[in-house]
């Protein structure tokens, strides 16, 4: 089964731009683009045919709504796709700056099946390590659920965020911090990183063999970046089968509470 744990829907208050390398950029609305970039469709339709094409079983997605505007607002779009295309596995948001309401949000998406929850503290201006976010934390360490952040601080998720026992998933673990991704990885086993921009397969496959496949989970970006480019380093990665079929999948089904959604 082809998981892929990183994808997203919806609108976005800027544009952004896709370059014929897979590099993205971004320009406010109506800045000119140079002519060899595409600009993104950020829509449900073209997810879905982004996953349509490349014969993906399962896609973990999260409105954009949720994440630039309003957390319910988009956590409610988010599971609306998931019930009328069962191919999506909802992840909810919550903006911890908000904090009032955040854990009534929790429980409210808990007992509609959400089991993933995605944070953007680059996004929106907060620090992992801030209180509000730690009481999240505490929210969700109460339920069956898995947490998603951005791989820029990886030794704070590792020392102040898995201790709560949920297992998080580093989002965008990439070449510059692979060595902090495998040393945090070797310390804590509830720890995983998803592999889109790790750049190069001989670097998936030097991660395997320092610290096993079973912390390595699939992730395309999609659409923001071509699945294609995420896919390949792990399928063009020296790797056995077994292994390749741990991260593009295994791991996923194995580690994120997603029994209910397959």
């Amino acid at each position: 089964m082809l998981i892929d744990i990183s994808t997203c829907f919806g609108k976005s208050p800027k544009k952004r731009l896709r370059y014929a390398n897979g590099v993205t950029g971004m320009r406010m609305f109506g800045e000119p683009g140079p002519p060899t970039t595409q600009e993104i469709d950020w829509s449900l339709d073209n997810l879905l045919a982004v996953l349509d094409k490349h014969q993906v079983d399962r896609a973990l997605t999260y409105s954009l709504r949720g994440k630039m505007y309003d957390f319910v607002d988009g956590n409610e779009e988010t599971w609306q796709a998931g019930q009328n295309h069962p191919q999506l596995i909802p992840v909810a948001t919550i903006d911890p700056q908000r904090y009032f309401g955040c854990r009534e949000e929790i429980q409210r998406c808990v007992d509609r099946g959400f089991r993933i929850f995605r944070f953007f503290p680059d996004e929106q201006g907060w620090s992992i390590s801030a209180l509000p976010f730690l009481k999240i934390c505490e929210e969700l360490a109460e339920h069956d659920v898995a947490v998603m952040l951005p791989a820029g601080g990886q030794t704070t998720i590792g020392t102040v965020i898995c201790p709560f026992g949920f297992n998080v998933v580093a989002i965008g673990a990439g070449y510059a911090n692979v060595t902090e991704s495998i040393v945090v990885a070797a310390e804590y086993e509830n720890f995983f990183c998803e592999t889109s921009l790790i750049h190069t397969a001989d670097t998936i496959s030097a991660m395997v063999a320092e610290i096993g496949a079973h912390q390595l989970v699939f992730g395309s970006n999609s659409p923001e970046s071509y699945f294609e480019a995420a896919y390949n380093l792990v399928a063009d990665a020296q790797l056995s089968a077994a292994h390749k079929d741990a991260i593009l999948g295994g791991n996923a089904r194995q580690y994120l509470p997603l029994e209910e959604w397959l």
